[in-house]
């Protein structure tokens, strides 16, 4: 077993004995992760911090990282010698986000290329602290399949009896682990998680898990602002989970539940590969309610690790632009346009297109334009410029007291026709008069959905 217990204890390890032995291959059997208190000296100071690192840490993994196995064999078909490789690649814009990994793990080295930098930890200790930490926060995504391998063949060499000499003991443990290397990334054919395992979101996780697969992008035709998070077409089960995290914990009264249940706001959808690859799966919102009163405020208490902070900000600037209809304004609208064009790869050291940030004051004008829309508490919204309505079909839900005094939620006008039976003409008059009407017994009522809390 590992000749020194007290090197891990002095580098933070908190260990749970298994067995007697400091790692176990029982799976029900896991170590305790690093202590705040033990390493000290970080960015991070608290048992809190260091718990949101950690959940940041392997959701960043999930979207980025990469566990590898390269056994080198010997003429007797065993085992030479063995390295596992847990890297994150990144730009090298990025070379802040692997120091401040490095720095609060306090394992790894970074390796700096032309136009990449690369996270990688290859020794024993560092390998022992990853797997404490892996162990007690789940990856999400199917690479959790890749890390079990990962473990397994690590475990599987370091708790070999060294005593034994046996040729037909080497060449089977050689065997074991050129088996598990053969059953991962790419050559993975099972993408079916243990009964045992369970997804477990958290907001740092997923903070890290967007800032690998996240993207927040304008489409320039309309000014729409759309988050997108998007993973190969295995990871479907998740994103089901990431949707329903965010309808659970952004904080919906009944109305928008309702809402949300019924529409496709948060929408998840198969895209196929334009090359040999697999399909990608994508999770996309684009509704400016959603946007701007849930979605961007859930996230501003927390902060960015990696330069899609910048791109959050920017987003941020522009989703709040639109809200208020400002975007409409043509000197806004360059602006807004300008701006786009120095987000995501644009604003990569690397990037060919000449690019002009905005300065102070233009973003100030952004954020300072006068608004042009008024948000009504019926859903629909007036157009300060020429003050008419506009009503859009994921602005509202329509609550009905029947004559025997059940209450019922439709989705649209068009329901509630159907449950009255009355004309469109005659309803729809009423309604816009105060967002309420009075029809057969049917008391009805407009109600704005996704409105700022």
């Amino acid at each position: 077993m590992y000749s020194d217990l007290y090197s891990l204890l002095n580098k933070g390890f908190h260990v749970k004995p298994c067995n007697n032995k400091l790692y176990s291959l029982n799976p029900n059997c896991k170590t305790k992760v690093l202590s705040a208190s033990v390493i000290g000296g970080g960015l991070l100071k608290s048992d809190k911090e260091f718990s949101q690192f950690y959940q940041w840490f392997v959701g960043f993994s999930d979207a980025e990282a990469s566990f590898f196995l390269q056994p080198v064999l010997n003429s007797e078909n065993t085992i030479q010698k063995i390295t596992w490789i847990f890297s994150i690649e990144l730009h090298k814009d990025d070379l802040g986000v692997l120091e401040y990994i490095q720095k609060n793990l306090r394992i790894g080295n970074i390796r700096l290329y032309k136009d990449k930098c690369v996270y990688v930890v290859t020794d024993i200790e560092g390998t022992y602290q990853l797997i404490s930490i892996f162990d007690n926060y789940n990856l999400n995504t199917t690479k959790y399949l890749d890390y079990c391998k990962y473990k397994e063949a690590f475990l599987l060499y370091q708790e070999r009896d060294k005593k034994l000499k046996d040729l037909q003991y080497k060449k089977e443990l050689a065997n074991k682990i050129v088996e598990l290397k053969g059953t991962m990334n790419t050559k993975r054919v099972n993408t079916i998680m243990p009964l045992d395992h369970n997804i477990v979101i958290t907001k740092s996780w997923l903070l890290g898990f967007i800032e690998g697969d996240g993207s927040f992008f304008i489409s320039r035709t309309d000014i729409e602002p759309v988050f997108t998070l998007s993973a190969s077409e295995e990871q479907l089960v998740l994103f089901e989970k990431i949707k329903e995290f965010l309808i659970e914990n952004l904080g919906f009264d009944k109305y928008s539940l309702f809402k949300l249940g019924c529409t496709q706001v948060i929408s998840i959808n198969k895209v196929k590969s334009r090359d040999i690859g697999k399909p990608s799966i994508i999770l996309t919102i684009k509704n400016i309610r959603f946007l701007n009163n849930y979605f961007m405020p859930y996230f501003e208490d927390i902060k960015f690790i990696s330069k899609k902070g910048l791109d959050f900000q920017d987003f941020k600037l522009i989703t709040q632009a639109v809200y208020t209809g400002s975007h409409k304004i043509d000197e806004i609208r360059s602006l807004i346009l300008k701006l786009s064009y120095t987000m995501n790869n644009f604003r990569l050291s690397t990037c060919e297109r000449l690019t002009e940030a905005l300065s102070v004051e233009e973003r100030d004008r952004i954020a300072n334009a006068v608004p042009l829309l008024e948000y009504l508490s019926d859903g629909r919204v007036r157009n300060l410029s020429d003050n008419s309505i506009l009503t859009t079909t994921v602005s509202c839900v329509y609550e009905l007291v029947s004559p025997e005094g059940e209450y019922i939620i439709l989705d649209s006008l068009k329901d509630v026709l159907s449950e009255v039976g009355v004309g469109f003409r005659t309803l729809k008059k009423q309604l816009d008069l105060d967002g309420r009407a009075e029809v057969k017994g049917y008391t009805i009522k407009r109600i704005s959905v996704f409105s700022k809390r």
